[in-house]
This record gives C-alpha cells, structure tokens and sequence, in this order.
C-alpha cells in the first residue's frame, strides 16, 4: 500500500514538474494572464523580425514602383496595425522602460511609440523623440495640417465623435504625460498605448472606454497616415 502511495506522488510530482516545464517554456501563465486582461494574444517575439523583414520588402516595392499616396497609406495602416504592433501587446510598462524588443524588459509610453516607429522603417532618433513631450513629438513627424486639439471640456464620446469625423487612419497622440497611437476604423476607435495603470503592460482598449484618456485634460492627435509627405519619406526610408 505505502508502494503504491510513493508511486502515485512520485508521478504527480513528476506531471506538475513537466508542467511547470512546458509552461515556462511556452510562457503560458503570461499569455492567459495577458489575455484575460487585454483580450489580446501574446505573440512570439522570435517571429518579430520576420515581420521587420516582410515590411521593409513591402516599402521597398512602393518605393520601386513610385505608388500612389492612397497606396502608400493603406500599406502603412495595414503593416503598422497588423504586423508590429501586435506583437507588442503584454510587453510591461515601466517609466524608465527602453526595450527595442517586444516583450522582453519593459516599455515607457513614448518608447513604445518611437520603437514602434523605427520598426516599421521611419528614419527617426528613437531616443531623442521618445523623450520629448509628445505635442513635441508629434510636431516633429507630422504636417501641421494634419494636427488638431481638443478643448479641455471634450468628453470621450465628444472625442470619440471627432476622431470618426477625421476619418480613418493611424493617429498619435499626446496627453498630460502620456502618448500612443489611436487606430480610426470601421471596427471602432482605439487606443493602443503602453499603459502606467493596471495591469500596467501595452494593450489596446476602446476610446471610450480608457480611463487614461478620460483623465487627461489635455488632448492632441496627429493623424500620421494622412501626411503624404511623411508616408514617401516612410517608403524611401529618408529623414
């Protein structure tokens, strides 16, 4: 009776040992934790550059080419929100977070943005930028034209609206002392950012329904994929 006792613990010490194994290995724990409180996936950041590389064939063919604007545009929304940024999702925020990798050490809200940036192939000082105030930053990328505040009394539905009113596209934008993008589309409108709140990670969640946002008095959003100008220099990867 002991035997057979010492057995089964024995082959339950050595199925939870395999377990923990596996898990730490596949990162488990992490990719439900994170998609129980972002709803997205934790990608495998060993795919990552496989991306940077299919991007930089995709500018490089625009650029080859001389495609339109309207081209060029749709190719950065498209590469931007479906091939970089999602990787980024769970990666930690920390204030001084300076990571050029996703999910590996952690991310401040302005190094998301710029890293974010460089990947996809814009010819930025990632460092430089990332440390300004983001009106700052946002200035130093996008046309004036293509920038607009918000009065301090907008509320979210207010803002919202607005954003649905400006169209489509991929936005940066800067608050009291935070920045990230806002994804304008016919799924909705989204803040995808490297958040200081709970659970403090870059995650993405509906306009509406960001506390950040919601607690900033001061809003300004530059709408990055509508600058033709930013989009060549993107595709001919020049400053």
């Amino acid at each position: 009776m002991k035997r057979k006792i010492v057995i089964i613990l024995a082959t339950i010490i050595m199925l939870a040992a395999a377990f923990a194994f596996y898990a730490h290995e596949t990162n488990l724990f992490r990719k439900w934790y994170v998609k129980y409180y972002t709803g997205q996936t934790l990608l495998d950041n060993r795919n990552y550059h496989l991306q940077l590389d299919t991007v930089r064939v995709i500018r490089t063919k625009l650029c080859n080419e001389n495609a339109p604007g309207d081209s060029q545009r749709n190719a950065f929304i498209a590469a931007i929100n479906n091939r970089i940024i999602p990787y980024w999702y769970g990666t930690p925020w920390s204030f001084n977070g300076m990571t050029q990798m996703p999910n590996e050490g952690s991310v401040a809200c302005g190094y998301f943005v710029t890293t974010v940036l460089r990947d996809i192939g814009v010819p930025i000082d990632r460092v430089k930028l990332a440390q300004c105030a983001s009106e700052a930053m946002i200035k130093a990328l996008i046309n004036p034209k293509y920038i607009f505040h918000f009065p301090e009394h907008y509320d979210l539905d207010s803002f919202n609206a607005q954003l649905t009113q400006l169209g489509n596209g991929v936005y940066i934008v800067g608050l009291d002392t935070h920045t990230g993008f806002i994804n304008v589309s016919s799924d909705g409108n989204w803040f995808i950012h490297s958040s200081g709140r709970f659970p403090q990670m870059v995650l993405k969640e509906k306009v509406t329904e960001s506390k950040v946002l919601s607690n900033s008095k001061y809003k300004v959003v530059g709408k990055i994929s509508a600058d033709d100008d930013f989009l060549a220099r993107w595709i001919a990867n020049e400053n």
